[in-house]
């Protein structure tokens, strides 16, 4: 009996992790392909829907969860995603490291005889905080990181441990990004598939170790995620025709970075991800 109720357990998860999979997808993909479609007749509709389409993950998490574990349970994965006593150095990181890693790759391609516009920030100041709010809100992290770090990656890390889940959390991650590559006036849209993806499996890395290290809570990946869609607007390292050597750069360091942690940092990630299954 216990057999037979072990194996039914397994069909459960794997069955709410294809439903919250399929419903990313289908919310995100439909929202782009709708905006897309609808821009240049109804520009304000194509613009909600655009925006409404980054909330996919996050949309399909709570739907699932509650469906699954009904208003209690609902609750009680909400409160694990918003715990804030996580210690205040990982929020201090989580805002550092982008800076750093964007940091560092302007100095490089500085120094290898490359040229930097000047920042969009110097003098907007105002404009700047205010960005970094409207990018929390509406710019991805609200909308996805409660998906990807709340629920998929515990989950994907109960099966597979953290390193693989990250691997494969990231890959999922930079293919739900594919239909923004079509669409003019997107950040993708300047770049490569191949290197976004690279940048989208290491980023999750990060995300995951973050994630582990702070008791599965949401808000430092929340952080994280805003100072990574932000910066760029006070250091412009984000691809251009012109020069995609900035981007490259950041994209190759947080490929180390996030080499190091797998190797590095695997073994005490992988206890604190342990652990936090044990408590939840």
């Amino acid at each position: 009996m216990f057999e037979k109720d072990l194996i039914r357990g397994k069909r459960d998860s794997a069955a709410s992790h294809f439903s919250f999979f399929a419903l990313t997808f289908a919310w995100s993909w439909a929202c782009w392909v709708l905006s897309s479609i609808m821009k240049t007749e109804a520009s304000v509709t194509a613009r909600a829907l655009f925006l409404i389409g980054g909330f996919g993950p996050g949309i399909a998490a709570v739907s699932v969860v509650g469906f699954c574990c009904g208003r209690i349970g609902l609750l009680h994965w909400l409160g694990r995603c918003l715990q804030w006593r996580v210690g205040w150095c990982w929020f201090g990181l989580a805002l550092a490291l982008p800076v750093i890693v964007m940091g560092m790759a302007a100095a490089v391609h500085v120094l290898l005889g490359g040229t930097m516009p000047p920042s969009p920030a110097i003098g907007h100041g105002l404009m700047v905080a205010a960005n970094f709010v409207l990018v929390f809100l509406v710019g991805g992290p609200l909308g996805e990181e409660f998906g990807w770090r709340g629920y998929a990656l515990p989950e994907l890390q109960k099966r597979w441990g953290w390193q693989t889940a990250s691997i494969v959390l990231g890959a999922l991650w930079g293919i739900w990004h594919v239909p923004l590559f079509y669409i003019n006036g997107t950040s993708q849209s300047q770049t490569s598939i191949l290197t976004f993806s690279v940048s989208a499996v290491a980023l999750s890395v990060v995300f995951s170790a973050l994630f582990n290290q702070t008791r599965q809570s949401v808000l430092p990946a929340l952080v994280l995620h805003t100072a990574i869609n932000s910066l760029p607007s006070i250091i412009p390292v984000m691809p251009s025709n012109d020069e995609p050597r900035p981007y490259q750069l950041v994209v190759g360091i947080l490929a180390l970075v996030a080499i190091g942690l797998l190797f590095f940092n695997g073994p005490e990630a992988r206890r604190q991800a342990q652990d936090n299954d044990t408590d939840h």
